[in-house]
């Protein structure tokens, strides 16, 4: 009888040490989830889960400005960023990152447009090392740095995002306050409206590659020490200025088969071809409905 009630006791010892399974808490601003706002996803949620989040246009409280206070988990799009979209409406900044979070704590999947702060219009970082990932950023504005992102020394990790149209006096893109260390790679960062593509400041040590740094107003100069396969070409995206279609043209070259490092670069993929056209008469097109 000892040795089974010894064996009884280690299981049960370890099942008490068995970490918690992982779990899933859905956004849906309808009712139809586990909290009607980001924000309530996030603050019902412990490091390890996920929140996911229902496609939709997200405003207001709740919705903006939002922080995972340290927290170790991934706030994740259900349909991706051209179906999830967090408008700032000029009054504040998406996702506010200043807990010590770590690479654990993943933003991925969403458009944040129309950001506002004085570091940061989309996204505030300090001193942290999140990951952000295929998400849109465009219409943001910094006051002072950082038109989409603001990053204050740390490590982050930022690649396979579309910023445009950003707007800051420096760093209308990105600005980097250091020392840093950050990884950023196969971002699109273009037709920044002021400030150019990137800023960095103080001690910088992370790598800046296979980048598309393109009609920046301010210039598209990488950060010193950033070395990598960036270029200057137009992302040949789908919809014309302003539609906020970022899908990519068959041809561009940030699509895996034609950029230099043979990476898909930027949030979004391939969605439209490219149609061949040939000259024809205003007669030739009256004949096709004789």
């Amino acid at each position: 009888m000892r040795s089974i009630r010894y064996v009884s006791i280690t299981i049960i010892m370890a099942l008490c040490a068995a970490p918690a399974s992982a779990v899933t808490w859905y956004v849906h601003p309808g009712g139809a989830g586990d909290a009607l706002t980001i924000q309530g996803g996030v603050n019902l949620a412990a490091s390890g889960d996920i929140v996911l989040v229902a496609s939709g246009t997200y405003t207001g409280a709740g919705n903006v400005n939002v922080n995972f206070g340290g927290k170790a988990i991934a706030v994740t799009s259900e349909s991706g960023a051209y179906f999830t979209v967090i408008d700032c409406q000029n009054t504040a900044q998406g996702f506010i990152f200043e807990n010590g979070e770590t690479s654990s704590s993943v933003l991925d999947g969403f458009t944040i447009r129309n950001g506002s702060g004085v570091k940061g219009g989309a996204i505030y970082c300090d001193e942290v090392s999140v990951t952000i990932r295929h998400n849109i950023l465009i219409n943001n504005y910094a006051s002072t740095s950082g038109g989409a992102i603001h990053a204050k020394k740390g490590a982050a990790l930022i690649y396979n995002n579309t910023l445009d149209g950003n707007n800051s006096p420096v760093g209308g893109g990105i600005s980097f306050q250091g020392p840093s260390s950050p990884q950023v790679y196969q971002n699109i960062i273009c037709n920044s409206a002021a400030g150019g593509a990137f800023s960095c400041a103080g001690s910088f040590g992370g790598l800046v590659a296979c980048n598309d740094v393109y009609a920046n107003t301010g210039g598209n100069t990488i950060c010193a020490g950033g070395n990598g396969t960036n270029f200057s070409l137009d992302p040949l995206f789908c919809g014309i200025p302003g539609s906020g279609n970022f899908f990519l043209q068959q041809t561009s070259p940030c699509a895996p088969a034609f950029s230099p490092c043979a990476q898909p670069i930027g949030a979004l993929d391939v969605q439209c071809q490219v149609t061949a056209t040939s000259p024809v008469s205003w007669g030739k097109v009256k004949n096709l409905y004789r």
